[in-house]
C-alpha cells in the first residue's frame, strides 16, 4: 500500500514546490527586433491575485464599488506575472514614451491586445486555472 497523501504533502516540504513559469517568444517583437524576444511568465501567488483583484474594482466619485474589470484584471495579471523583461523599467517606459507600465500596456505600443490576452491566459493556467490542472477521481 502506497502513502497517505498527508506523507507524501509533507515529503515535499518547502524544497521541492516552485512557483511555474513558462518563457515565450513573441513572434511579432521577434520579427521587428531581428532577434528572438522571449517574455519569462509565472504563477501568481494568493496574495498576488487578490491584490489584482482588488485593483480590477473600480470605485466611483462617491466611494461606491461601481463596476469588475475584465480588461483590468488581464493588464495588472501580465505587469504581476511577467517576470522578465521588466515590463516596469523606467528605461523601457521612457522609450515608449508613457510613465506607468499600466499605460504602456493600454497604449498598445508594445503588446498588442490578443498578445495581452494570451500571455495573461498563460499566466492564468500556470497559477492553476489552466484546464487539465486537477483529475477528478471515479467513485467506483
Amino acid at each position: 500500500m502506497g502513502k497517505s497523501t498527508i506523507d507524501l504533502l509533507l515529503g515535499m516540504g518547502n524544497g521541492k514546490l516552485h512557483r511555474p513559469f513558462k518563457e515565450v517568444e513573441l513572434k511579432r517583437l521577434s520579427q521587428a527586433a531581428g532577434e528572438p524576444i522571449v517574455f519569462k511568465c509565472q504563477a501568481l501567488t494568493m496574495d498576488e491575485f487578490e491584490e489584482i483583484q482588488d485593483i480590477s474594482m473600480s470605485i466611483s466619485k462617491k466611494g461606491e464599488l461601481e463596476s469588475f474589470s475584465a480588461s483590468r484584471v488581464q493588464l495588472f495579471t501580465v505587469l504581476q506575472g511577467v517576470v522578465e523583461p521588466n515590463l516596469k523599467d523606467p528605461q523601457l517606459l521612457e522609450a515608449y514614451g508613457v510613465s506607468t507600465p499600466k499605460q504602456l500596456l493600454e497604449s498598445s505600443k508594445l503588446l498588442l491586445p490578443g498578445e495581452i490576452t494570451q500571455i495573461y491566459n498563460m499566466i492564468s493556467s500556470l497559477s492553476g486555472f489552466g484546464e487539465g490542472s486537477m483529475e477528478e477521481l471515479k467513485n467506483d
